[in-house]
């Protein structure tokens, strides 16, 4: 059989069914011109075009089976290939383009995702496919057999369990197969390192990965539950019914990837790890696949591929003497063949040599220790570096991850900025890096492994020491200054005084309110790990000092989740060195997260502990403002007196230590409780004395809150054409200092007005803003404006506005 063959095959089943070409390409995704082509005979058939066009038309197993034999006859095109969608050639082809050189694919935990413009969330998370890849074919003919057309009926999610040592390639092969038929998987490939042998590190637990992957698929924080069954289960809900595909790499036991399979039969997993897990294949219908060495034609051919054909050819014995030193172990030969192309003309027989007989050779080829298997090939290119260079890269093994920048790595080592920079490019072209974006690089699990491992066997224990204070340091010194360009004219942000940094520290250079909120957002992965790191090294005070460097861009961002994991390590922190500074700061940040959240009386109980702490510190700015976040959580629950009377005790310790933007912010909060017991007129006058502190002292987000409470007294007074201007400056103000969450209320007040004019489509326009920044941070308020929207009438025909910039 061949292409003439399912050409009358397709034609005769579309005929049957009665439907022409157009409207099967309708129902396949298959275009109307390739169909045309395939019932001609004068296009070679796509594999996945053919299980489109048979799943559209419905066909037997038997029937679908005759068709792939004809299609395997015919010679199937890859994808990527001429009929394929153009955005699947962009999806699989794209990202497979691109060279690694080690085994094992270099990737974060969780790495990031794509979203297309105004869709959701489809994440993108498989690392780049090797350029290089050899072999394999056996195990990916395995692979292709677990894909849902190949098992007809298949009626639960199809696990392969790819199990081998370490440095043999199971990473290499299951990211070459996702790439392979990703397409086939439209709503994302979700990928994690489960870590399940890192010597440095825990492995990652499944409620951790199930954070990571609702992260991804565009799950903002706070719908996140704080529980691991909740997050464990909100996953399986993302996934239910949806065709995706996800990669679980360096498993450790079943228990750790058992919570994270799917309930639906599109989905397709794929578990990587050294051990083989009977109880995953015994109890969740798993399908071992274990993984051995390269054949040594295998590896010849790896060899071949990236050193050229020449000097395979021309030294054959050298060659052949490589291969087997290095185990054919394909970790092993890409760094080794990455180390001779990087010395052209050098001849292989003296990398061979340099194995031959050696302490490294014995580890090599040990069996007792997978570690070992990868230490040899990793201490070669080690030993290659310059001293400079070593240090460095023994250093960046105390780092915490996922990635670091150039200026922190400088600090790490106590290095200039363009030395960092050169030595960092040195370990880029060793291949004992990997570079995620300018100026960033990452490490995996194994070469982070080598490097702590060679930092305690070479530096002293004060070096070490010395080093993770620097890298804190740059941490904490860089966060303090992006808050003071961020939030500089927020009477909120309340900065602690620093010691000076240890020398040898350069903070980033950040220059203006943008640059430090793009800090911001690039570094939050790494700053939450930096303050883990600070705390379990026992640098408590930096640890809570760096939660409050970051907590104005978490709560205004929305990062709920983050601020309370933050403000636990930091109230943890405080506690063990009995720094009540520290133990006030932390418990008013809780407090303020319990209130978000909607957990009041939780909120009452911190702060008012975080009162007690700095009335006993004697800091009254920090009293009268934990104050007012008392009012908040006493207003959230109705009980408006309450609010009005703590409002009012803390504009009495404001107005004693004359702090005026503290006065404004007391005013404010009187007037808006007032209005909410019955005294808008009262409320008003409050309100209007609030402006004229915070215009004198030039505090931008007071002004912007106190004119939306302004506009919001009006629209209680019926005195509506007076509300809308002050809600449009309010939120003018708002978006000017970057406060992404606050805008949405001010969005929703200004529809409420909107409609109170009778302006429907106004009111629309500006309760869909808000609510686009609601469900992206999965906000409780979202409901309420779905409630509004779903009361108005049918909207007019006109295009309606998109959703706001994202943060």
């Amino acid at each position: 059989m061949g292409a003439a063959v399912f050409a009358e095959l397709l034609r005769e089943r579309r005929l049957s069914a009665g439907w022409s070409q157009d409207e099967l390409a309708g129902r396949s995704g298959v275009s109307a011109r390739s169909i045309s082509a395939l019932e001609a005979g004068g296009r070679r058939p796509r594999m996945s075009s053919v299980v489109r066009l048979a799943e559209a038309l419905g066909v037997d197993p038997d029937t679908r089976a005759r068709w792939l034999a004809a299609v395997r006859d015919a010679g199937a095109e890859e994808p990527g290939g001429a009929d394929a969608p153009a955005g699947a050639r962009s999806s699989a082809g794209g990202r497979s383009s691109g060279a690694r050189s080690s085994g094992a694919a270099d990737s974060p935990p969780f790495p990031r995702s794509q979203a297309g413009p105004g869709g959701p969330t489809v994440p993108q998370q498989l690392p780049m496919a090797i350029r290089h890849f050899t072999g394999r074919s056996r195990e990916l003919q395995a692979l292709d057999e677990l894909l849902g057309d190949r098992i007809p009926g298949c009626g639960a999610v199809v696990i392969s369990a790819i199990a081998g040592t370490a440095g043999v390639g199971k990473t290499t092969l299951a990211v070459h197969f996702a790439h392979r038929v990703a397409e086939r998987f439209p709503d994302g490939q979700l990928f994690a390192n489960l870590r399940g042998f890192d010597p440095a590190r825990a492995p990652l637990d499944a409620a951790d990965v199930a954070r990571g992957f609702l992260d991804a698929l565009g799950v903002p924080a706070p719908r996140i539950p704080a529980d691991p069954d909740g997050q464990l289960a909100l996953l399986r809900s993302r996934l239910a019914g949806t065709r995706t595909l996800i990669v679980l790499d360096n498993a450790r036991e079943a228990e750790q990837v058992r919570p994270l399979l799917p309930g639906s039969d599109t989905c397709l997993v794929v578990v990587t790890s050294r051990n083989r897990m009977p109880g995953l294949v015994a109890l969740d219908g798993a399908v071992p696949l274990a993984l051995d060495v390269l054949s040594h034609a295998e590896a010849r051919e790896l060899l071949a591929r990236r050193l050229g054909a020449t000097p395979v050819e021309e030294q054959p014995d050298a060659t052949d003497e490589l291969i087997e030193l290095c185990a054919r172990l394909p970790l092993a030969l890409n760094i080794a063949a990455a180390r001779a192309a990087d010395h052209p003309g050098t001849p292989l027989g003296v990398w061979a040599r340099e194995l031959r007989d050696s302490r490294a050779r014995l580890d090599l080829l040990s069996t007792g220790d997978d570690h070992a298997d990868v230490r040899v090939v990793l201490s070669w290119s080690y030993r290659a570096l310059d001293p400079s260079a070593a240090r460095l890269f023994r250093l960046l093994g105390l780092h915490p991850g996922p990635y670091i920048g150039t200026a922190a790595a400088a600090s790490l080592a106590g290095l200039p900025l363009p030395e960092a920079r050169r030595l960092l490019t040195d370990l880029h072209r060793a291949h004992l890096i990997a570079e995620t974006d300018r100026d960033r690089y990452t490490l995996h699990d194994l070469l982070r492994a080598y490097a702590a491992e060679r930092a305690a066997a070479e530096e002293p224990a004060r070096e070490r020491a010395e080093a993770t204070l620097r890298v804190l340091d740059h941490y904490l010194h860089t966060a303090h200054r992006a808050g003071c360009l961020a939030y500089a004219d927020d009477a909120s942000w309340q900065p602690l005084p620093l010691a000076e940094p240890a020398a040898g520290v350069g903070p980033e250079e950040l220059t203006d309110r943008a640059r430090a909120l793009a800090w911001y957002r690039g570094e939050q992965p790494v700053l939450e790990r930096v303050v883990d790191l600070a705390h379990r090294e026992g640098l408590d005070g930096h640890a809570w000092q760096l939660v409050d460097a970051q907590v104005s861009y978490l709560l205004k961002s929305g990062l709920w989740q983050q601020w309370q994991r933050a403000s636990e390590t930091a109230l943890a922190a405080a506690e063990r060195t009995g720094d009540f500074r520290g133990q006030a700061q932390a418990r008013r940040w809780l407090g303020q997260v319990h209130r978000s959240q909607g957990r009041q009386p939780e909120a009452r109980h911190e702060l008012r502990l975080a009162l007690d702490l700095f009335e006993t510190l004697g800091d009254r700015p920090r009293q009268g403002r934990t104050r007012l976040d008392l009012a908040l959580a006493l207003g959230e629950e109705q009980a408006n007196a309450e609010a009005v009377a703590e409002s009012r005790r803390a504009l009495e310790l404001f107005r004693t230590i004359e702090d005026r933007n503290g006065q404004a912010l007391a005013l404010n909060s009187i007037g808006w409780y007032l209005t909410h017991q019955g005294e808008p007129r009262e409320g008003l006058a409050q309100c209007r004395q609030a402006l004229e502190l915070a215009r004198e002292t030039g505090n931008l987000p007071a002004q912007s809150s106190i004119r939306d409470s302004i506009g919001y007294i009006h629209h209680q007074l019926g005195e509506y054409r007076e509300a809308l201007p002050a809600y449009q400056e309010s939120l003018r103000l708002r978006q000017e200092v970057g406060d992404y969450f606050l805008q949405a209320d001010i969005h929703t007040h200004i529809g409420d007005t909107h409609l109170a004019l009778g302006d429907t489509g106004a009111a629309r326009a500006s309760w869909l803003r808000g609510l686009a920044i609601l469900e992206h941070l999965q906000h409780r308020d979202a409901d309420a404006v779905r409630a509004r929207l779903d009361a108005l009438p049918e909207p007019d025909p006109d295009p309606e506005p998109g959703p706001p910039v994202e943060p």
